[in-house]
């Protein structure tokens, strides 16, 4: 008598965990502050709004940006992605002696190819190959200069869990006729999360995220340094809209002696089209 009970219950218990594992895999996790991981499958699109709250220090003077970017994501195949870019910059408390103005800045185009790719029903495992750049088309009023990156992003999932390495190196300011960048710099970032399912919500997820960053700094003069973040997180995760914050705690090197990055915060929307 129990023996059709108990083949009903692995039944529904194996479909429960394909339906889970499937739909962890659709609307995953994925970095905030770094774009590079965005990655949609071919002929969709998705769309990233974010506001970010930047505060920056030169001494005791504090200088806070509002920054919000739009990035837009393309799937030209299954192996390569475009991504377009722009920003718009509205200064807030300003008591250093830098300029600054409320504008766009100049869009950055990347385009990202697959390396590598393996699926299993335990976990997936891609690497990727990008390489993009500004484009100093909005700025007139400055010399015309372009912020080549090139860098490599690796995820990996195991079940319910997602881990994303994003390795890149810019040259910051590249002017064409001066054949130099102001800097070089490189950045490292790590993003772990875990899709907690939200039963009773009907196809939403809960992801609690936790970043590092890493970057180093090169400047053509002066001294080089390093600066990160620790960065706690969430996102909440539906197939067709996610809602992500973080909270980026600062942590300067002790050669940093110029401009310091303070804490930041960041909050938006992702949309998949």
């Amino acid at each position: 008598m129990n023996q059709p009970k108990m083949k009903n219950k692995i039944l529904s218990l194996t479909l429960l965990a394909a339906f889970l594992f499937s739909f962890g895999i659709q609307t995953r996790a994925e970095g905030i502050s770094v774009d590079a991981g965005l990655t949609p499958a071919q002929d969709r699109i998705v769309v990233r709004l974010q506001y970010r709250n930047m505060l920056n220090r030169i001494g005791d003077n504090d200088m806070v940006m509002h920054m919000m970017p739009v990035v837009v994501v393309y799937g030209l195949s299954s192996d390569v992605t475009v991504m377009l870019r722009n920003v718009y910059r509205a200064v807030g408390t300003n008591e250093t002696m830098m300029e600054m103005d409320n504008r766009w800045m100049d869009p950055f185009l990347m385009g990202k190819v697959k390396l590598y790719r393996r699926n299993t029903r335990v976990y997936s495992l891609g690497v990727a190959g990008f390489a993009g750049t500004s484009f100093p088309i909005l700025n007139k009023s400055v010399s015309k200069t372009y912020s080549p990156m090139i860098g490599l992003n690796a995820s990996y999932r195991p079940g319910l869990w997602s881990f994303d390495l994003n390795n890149a190196y810019e040259w910051v300011n590249y002017n064409t006729v001066e054949n130099q960048s102001t800097a070089r710099q490189l950045q490292v970032n790590l993003a772990v999360s875990r899709n907690i399912i939200l039963t009773g919500i009907e196809n939403w997820v809960l992801a609690p995220v936790q970043e590092f960053s890493f970057v180093r700094n090169n400047p053509v003069f002066g001294e080089s340094s390093s600066f990160g973040f620790i960065s706690p997180g969430f996102q909440l995760v539906s197939p067709h809209v996610k809602f992500e914050s973080l909270y980026q705690i600062a942590v300067n090197s002790s050669g940093n002696s110029g401009l310091k990055n303070g804490n930041r915060f960041i909050v938006g929307l992702r949309f998949m089209f």
